[in-house]
């Protein structure tokens, strides 16, 4: 048995590769998933069946859906290679028929793609079994998938090209919260950069932290992040339920982002109140970080999970930005100072502690203070 289909042979590291695609049926009967998920298996790390379903759900959810080539070894004797002729002067080319011997389970050797192939798997069956899934399945099954197959019959130099193709520099967290566009948040933080009287301009788009010599307040990807913390807390998680019900209802999440960056934090805090009045230049951020922990992006993460603390029940945010106006957050203090009492900053330090335990004692210790204050106020009048 074999299949044939038209491909491009090259060199590459000395071997052999050719190039082509698999309709998803096809793929589905010729090379077998991995099911023995418990174990190390040929030339590739143990399955992931979480990692699996994850990339499942993606082809059953999205139309456009995008899946990079998978990555295989055959020996030399399980593949024919029959070049086309050029027309003019009978020279072969680099494309022609490739024939795949199938008659053994292990003629191709996965060393890249496992998790995508068990996912097309377990997708069709699912899309199969559901009514409603019919349409999609036979819209998945006339798709492909690019494969690169390479002529190496060594199990071991697999398993090192494993290793090789394992060290493709990952994708920054800045580069996620700009091209991630199904996700609610980057959409907000993204929205922010370019209205918010706050940030605009002072949003870290390439980088993904804020140096201190930056004139930037935040990165792009730390913004997404703080503004679900001010959706659902510094520990909660966003669920695909949550994304989607505000990517239903994007500016009802745009308003309370709004609300919070350009009104209650220049409230909270002077030194938002002076960037947004023209009175502090960007420039002048550099030199005020000596002065003032406002400018250090996860203190505004932190006071984005006070508001949340504050407000998720309803309350103004009234007393909380006043309260907060008053407050020492001048580095390097001691006692007295509000992020040294509440355990965020040590006593002399200029970096806030970065463990969520710390961070949400300390949010919770400043909300208590804030309404503290806020009772004392109301007693003395």
């Amino acid at each position: 048995m074999c299949i044939s289909t038209p491909a491009h042979r090259f060199h590459q590291g000395g071997r052999i590769v050719y190039a082509f695609s698999l309709d998803l049926t096809t793929l589905n009967t010729v090379l077998p998933p991995r099911l023995d998920d418990k174990v190390v298996k040929d030339a590739n790390r143990q399955l992931t069946p979480s990692h699996a379903r994850k990339i499942q759900n993606y082809l059953e959810e999205e139309d456009r859906w995008l899946l990079g080539a998978l990555m295989l070894g055959v020996t030399p004797n399980d593949v024919e290679f029959l070049p086309y002729q050029a027309s003019s002067d009978n020279a072969p080319l680099t494309v022609g028929e490739l024939r795949i011997k199938t008659d053994r389970n292990d003629a191709m050797k996965m060393f890249d793609g496992q998790h995508r192939r068990r996912a097309i798997k377990d997708a069709l069956i699912q899309l199969k079994s559901n009514k409603q899934g019919r349409a999609r399945l036979k819209s998945l099954q006339g798709d492909s998938v690019p494969i690169m197959l390479y002529v190496e019959e060594n199990t071991e130099a697999l398993q090192q090209m494993f290793l090789d193709a394992a060290k493709t520099k990952t994708i920054e967290r800045n580069t996620v919260a700009r091209f991630d566009l199904r996700n609610a948040f980057n959409l907000a933080a993204l929205w922010l950069e370019e209205s918010s009287d706050l940030f605009i301009g002072r949003v870290e788009m390439e980088r993904v932290s804020v140096s201190q010599s930056s004139q930037h307040l935040i990165a792009i990807y730390q913004l997404a992040t703080t503004l679900k913390t001010l959706i659902v807390g510094y520990r909660g998680r966003v669920s695909k339920d949550t994304n989607d019900k505000y990517m239903l209802n994007l500016d009802d999440l745009y308003e309370r982002c709004w609300v919070w960056a350009d009104d209650f934090m220049p409230s909270a805090r002077e030194e938002y109140e002076g960037l947004m009045a023209g009175e502090i230049d960007n420039s002048e951020i550099p030199q005020l970080r000596s002065e003032t922990l406002a400018y250090n992006a996860p203190i505004i993460r932190i006071l984005a999970g006070c508001y949340y603390e504050w407000t998720k029940d309803g309350e103004d945010w009234g007393p909380l930005a006043k309260f907060l106006r008053n407050a020492s957050l001048k580095p390097k203090s001691g006692e007295g100072a509000l992020l040294v009492d509440a355990g965020l900053v040590a006593p002399g330090g200029i970096t806030p502690h970065p463990s969520m335990q710390v961070a949400t004692s300390a949010i919770e210790y400043i909300v208590r203070q804030a309404k503290k204050f806020n009772n004392e106020r109301e007693l003395s009048r």
